[in-house]
């Protein structure tokens, strides 16, 4: 039986013929004749097409030929008469559903790229048709003559006057192909910057404008590697020279993506860049070098764009995983909440970032393994080395400082739930912080305050600060730790840089003052100081508090009987350091001084500490002609005072009297003019102008005192008033 019809204007649907009784086969002719003096054209478009055995032939489309078991791609006239032509058997199970929708044909077209085309620009006008209406859609189908290349769409200008206006992009060559993307006025700006890749040689653009005004242009691009892939898959990167390869990676919506670079071979200049979504704006990570361990999206997409790899290759697998067991963190900081997901193995991956001066701040802030749980932290090194685990029984772990160029991974393998509902197991934080260390440069009377990161809270493991102490080497650095309590295997250690002697502290005993000549640095290292192999241990302690003030003379004075320093002019600081041996065989040594005051002019401060360290108790009472110490060892201090540091009664007035509510000059001095007296800093004071007052402290050195001697002998020269003891000093601190 055959039949011949023609398409009417309005016609929206052609559907399978049926057959009548007693016909054995069928053959229908569709006719389309094309009105030269309208620009509405018809769109064809195959929403259903299953054939066995029937055969569908076009003539005078822009998709020409005979079909069998595949549809044709959506087709438009190519020409005044355009025939579809179907031969069926009867019986048969074979049928089709041919959707018409009209378009313009100024601006819909079909265009087959050859393989010297590289780019193609295409617009709508639209502009009013010769009837006085509107064109309803612009429609365009590309296709590419090479099946192994992919084709792009660089949006370049979308001026949407009607909030109905909307641009619809699929992959393929059909209105029934995976949608790409639809942009309208409400997504038109966060659209300019999406990426848009097919999974074939096809791509299928419709624009439906509600006023002529509207106006969409793009281009399209092609590429021989790259592309969109859904659900799982593998791609690869192959040596290539010009535009960046582009591959979009799309999983279900409740998914997220999960790449594994199964090979990679980079050589300069390949650069490969990861997003979480099909823009620019959430760079996941970034490579410049072969890549070991996996990347995790934050959504169910993600886009990566290989540049100059004209001499470099890569290979990786893909697929969707469900989140809050895997989770890699961005450049920002960022929380790991895990729960559930028993007898599986969760990852927490925190990428190396290109952050010179910063290091990353890993942080457990919550841990509740259950049993035979464990969980493991290793550096994001090619070596992935470890730097600890933990099983049930441990319940805090210290913050842990990694370079930040290096990254981590925490890995929790989980056992078996203990019960149904499984609370949450695990809570982390990452974030960055400046480098722990600092360059000073300092002057006589300047001071500087030194503390273990994250004082006063417990410091992280693996830090390494490094404070650079400059000074000319004429003058003098005083070292006084004020708190210090360190783990096992962690260390503070102040090098000398002129004798290149280095002191080391550990534990948690506050050690004796230090006074060093010239520049020093100072290192504190919570590593592992005895060797340079990072260790499982993962504990902490509350860390330290180290002051140092720099002095323009001084010494450190040990091993004679006697000796006499003075100030010397000009200086405003100095400190001395003096100490005898403790004991000899069952003596106790101590030590006797004296104070010559050479000069009253100028003001000045005069300390003396009983002790190794101005922690100890300080001597005030200097008019005896002789004091005799407590223990074998002092620490004299000498600073002057110029005429902006002094209360109006002449004392010395220290930087932080003013303006604190209290009383400290005497004379109230230090508390008027508050609004227009700055508080001076705490750390630092400027320097001081020269002095006028000049000290002679005459030390004698008793060695040798035998207890069962020394103390009647003593007891005799206190009665004949020639010695005086220290017990007698009243004004102790």
């Amino acid at each position: 039986m055959e039949h011949t019809f023609g398409i009417p204007p309005d016609l929206q649907i052609i559907h399978s013929p049926i057959a009548t009784v007693n016909v054995t086969d069928i053959d229908c002719t569709y006719i389309f004749n094309q009105d030269q003096n309208h620009r509405i054209i018809p769109a064809f478009t195959f929403q259903e097409f299953n054939f066995t055995d029937s055969t569908l032939t076009l003539q005078k489309t822009t998709s020409d030929g005979s079909f069998n078991k595949k549809p044709p791609i959506d087709f438009f006239p190519d020409g005044p008469s355009m025939h579809i032509q179907v031969k069926m058997n009867v019986p048969t199970k074979d049928s089709f559903s041919l959707a018409i929708s009209y378009v313009d044909k100024v601006c819909s077209k079909y265009h087959k790229l050859e393989s010297q085309e590289i780019l193609y620009p295409f617009q709508s006008p639209p502009e009013v048709l010769n009837n006085g209406s509107i064109a309803t859609e612009c429609r365009w189908i590309f296709e590419h003559s090479d099946k192994n290349v992919k084709l792009g769409l660089n949006l370049i200008k979308n001026d949407f006057v009607s909030p109905l206006d909307i641009v619809s992009v699929n992959d393929g060559a059909s209105e029934t192909s995976p949608p790409l993307l639809q942009i309208t006025t409400s997504n038109v700006n966060e659209i300019k910057q999406q990426l848009i890749r097919s999974t074939g040689p096809f791509l299928w653009v419709t624009f439906k404008p509600k006023t002529y005004a509207s106006k969409f242009s793009a281009n399209v691009t092609v590429h021989g590697q790259g592309g969109h892939f859904k659900e799982s898959g593998q791609i690869n990167v192959k040596p290539t020279v010009g535009n960046d390869t582009v591959f979009l990676l799309e999983v279900a919506e409740n998914e997220i993506v999960l790449l594994n670079v199964t090979q990679s071979d980079f050589k300069a200049p390949a650069i490969l860049n990861i997003y979480d979504g099909f823009d620019k704006t959430n760079l996941l990570a970034n490579f410049q070098g072969n890549i070991w361990y996996p990347i995790l999206s934050k959504t169910s997409k993600m886009m990566i764009i290989a540049t100059g790899f004209s001499d470099s290759s890569l290979t990786a697998t893909f697929k969707g995983v469900s989140p809050g067991c895997l989770h890699m963190s961005s450049f920002s900081d960022e929380n790991y909440i895990l729960s559930g997901n028993c007898n599986n193995t969760c990852m927490w991956i925190i990428p190396p970032q290109d952050r010179p001066g910063y290091v990353l701040l890993l942080n457990i802030q919550y841990l509740s393994l259950g049993k035979k749980d464990q969980l493991s932290i290793f550096k994001m090194d090619m070596a992935k080395t470890s730097l600890g685990e933990v099983s049930s029984n441990v319940t805090h772990i210290p913050q842990i400082i990694i370079p930040a160029s290096v990254g981590a991974l925490v890995e929790i393998s989980r056992a078996p739930c203990e019960k149904e509902n499984e609370d949450v197991v695990v809570v982390g934080h990452s974030s960055y912080l400046p480098v722990c260390g600092k360059d000073f440069s300092l002057s006589p009377r300047d001071k500087f305050l030194l503390t273990s990161p994250m004082y006063p809270d417990t410091y992280p493991i693996l830090a390494s600060c490094n404070w650079k102490i400059n000074t000319a080497k004429e003058n003098f650095v005083h070292y006084t730790f004020y708190s210090l309590q360190l783990a096992a295997d962690h260390c503070i250690k102040i090098t000398n840089s002129l004798t290149n002697k280095t002191e080391q502290y550990e534990g948690s005993n506050l050690p004796e003052d230090l006074l060093l000549t010239g520049s020093s640095v100072v290192e504190f290292d919570s590593i592992n100081c005895k060797t340079s192999k990072v260790t499982g241990s993962l504990e902490s302690a509350a860390g330290f508090v180290l002051n140092g003030t720099v002095a323009d003379c001084g010494a450190v004075l040990s091993g004679k009987t006697s000796d006499e320093f003075s100030v010397v002019a000009n200086k405003t600081i100095c400190i001395w350091k003096v100490s005898v041996p403790a004991t000899e065989n069952n003596a106790v040594n101590i030590i006797s001084y004296s104070v010559t005051k050479k000069d009253e002019i100028g003001n000045y401060e005069f300390h003396v500490y009983d002790g190794n360290s101005v922690r100890d108790s300080e001597i005030v009472n200097d008019t005896k002609s002789e004091i005799w110490s407590r223990t074998n060892d002092l620490i004299f201090i000498y600073k002057r005072c110029n005429s902006t540091m002094q209360c109006e009664n002449k004392i010395c007035l220290h930087p932080d009297w003013r303006c604190n509510g209290v009383n400290d000059c005497g004379d109230f001095s230090d508390e008027k003019s508050c609004e227009a007296v700055p508080i001076p800093q705490d750390i630092t004071e400027e320097g001081y102008s020269s002095a006028a007052f000049w000290s002679t402290v005459f030390v004698m050195f008793f060695v040798g005192v035998a207890l069962s001697l020394g103390i009647p002998f003593l007891y005799q020269k206190y009665k004949n008033e020639r010695y005086h003891r220290f017990d007698d000093l009243s004004a102790i601190h």
